[in-house]
């Protein structure tokens, strides 16, 4: 680790496809299907398989996750500083976010006819689910419909917490195994119910942290372990096709797509990242989580209102969709320049305190 900059420039240009993807996706939600205009009808077949951009999330996620902890490993950080930093770059900026949705609809509801208890329910269950993400566990409902994601990344979080433990305690090949085997358990759920559970969604994860592992290896010279990762990763795919032949509905193979694509472009993701043209993808991904948040509400609201007032088969459809974009996208960019920016700030300098910490303690 300590000869390898395991920084991979692009992911923030990919968050920024990804959450366009969504937004994209669901700004179309309520028209798939209805025949639109054709100036329209291409641009809902491109959103169509929108869904598909939180898959790239999980993929990004296993990657930069896997890299924290291998960080924290070299800087003896513990588990609880960790969870502690996933926490704060979280859970602040979602209960604003959450906050600031309840404020919209009960602006709203009366204008839509919206009942106060349906705004701001009275279950315990549901306040505690919603403010914990822990929405599925209790058997309450998302306030917001990409909230369940959310739900598999902390999910994420707390499964390589465990493994994080089993690491510093007996080494890193049980940590490893571990890590393959709920791989493998993670295949037998793919086509169920439980498939988006933080443990059906694992094989995903992992599909990252096979790219994380097999760069490092090459970084390393350790042939081997970089090729048995890329072997890794076509397995998943693999299977996945298969089970997407069979019986079950898979959406691993994507994963597993994405991440070899991450693999091969890797010697190029300097140059890439440095490209003018790219940028506006890169500002994109910094604001990705306030925009995937909060797209849903206020994109949602402008088209509802507008659809009001312009047929879906109308050319002015895509006009109103552009709108609902610009406005989803300048409520998020204010919302991480007040909010997700500073906080982020805050919870680097954090980690910066501790890491000095934590050295001032080694070398004593």
């Amino acid at each position: 680790m300590a000869s390898w900059n395991a920084r991979y420039y692009t992911l923030d240009h990919w968050r920024g496809i990804a959450a366009l993807w969504v937004m994209v996706f669901h700004g179309f939600s309520t028209t798939y299907q209805n025949r639109l205009h054709p100036l329209t009808e291409g641009l809902k077949a491109i959103s169509e398989p929108g869904w598909l951009a939180v898959h790239l999330f999980f993929v990004i996620s296993g990657y930069c996750i896997t890299a924290s902890l291998d960080r924290a490993k070299l800087h003896q950080e513990t588990t609880w500083d960790f969870l502690k930093n996933r926490f704060w770059r979280l859970y602040p900026t979602y209960w604003l976010a959450f906050l600031f949705t309840i404020l919209l609809n009960l602006i709203a509801s009366p204008f839509n006819r919206v009942a106060l208890h349906q705004v701001l329910p009275s279950s315990w269950q549901w306040w505690l689910g919603n403010a914990f993400l822990l929405q599925p566990y209790l058997g309450v409902s998302s306030y917001v419909v990409v909230y369940w994601s959310l739900v598999v990344e902390v999910g994420f979080y707390l499964m390589a917490a465990g493994l994080f433990v089993i690491w510093n305690r007996w080494g890193a090949k049980p940590a490893a195994a571990i890590g393959l085997i709920l791989g493998i358990i993670s295949l037998g759920l793919q086509g169920t119910a439980l498939q988006m559970s933080p443990l059906g969604a694992w094989s995903e994860f992992l599909c990252g942290a096979l790219v994380y592992q097999a760069l490092l290896a090459q970084s390393q010279n350790h042939s081997l372990w970089q090729y048995l990762s890329l072997a890794g990763l076509g397995f998943l795919g693999a299977v996945s096709l298969w089970q997407n032949f069979s019986a079950g509905h898979s959406q691993l193979w994507f994963s597993a797509l994405f991440a070899l694509g991450l693999y091969f472009l890797y010697p190029v993701d300097r140059q890439l990242a440095q490209l003018k043209a790219l940028n506006w993808l890169r500002w994109m991904g910094l604001i990705s989580y306030s925009l995937y948040l909060l797209h849903v509400p206020f994109q949602g609201r402008v088209i509802n209102l507008g659809s009001r007032l312009i047929p879906v088969e109308s050319p002015g459809f895509l006009i109103l969709q552009v709108l609902g974009w610009f406005v989803a996208i300048g409520i998020s960019y204010l919302f991480y320049t007040l909010i997700e920016n500073p906080l982020n700030i805050w919870r680097h300098q954090r980690y910066t305190l501790t890491k000095k910490h934590y050295e001032s303690l080694a070398n004593r």
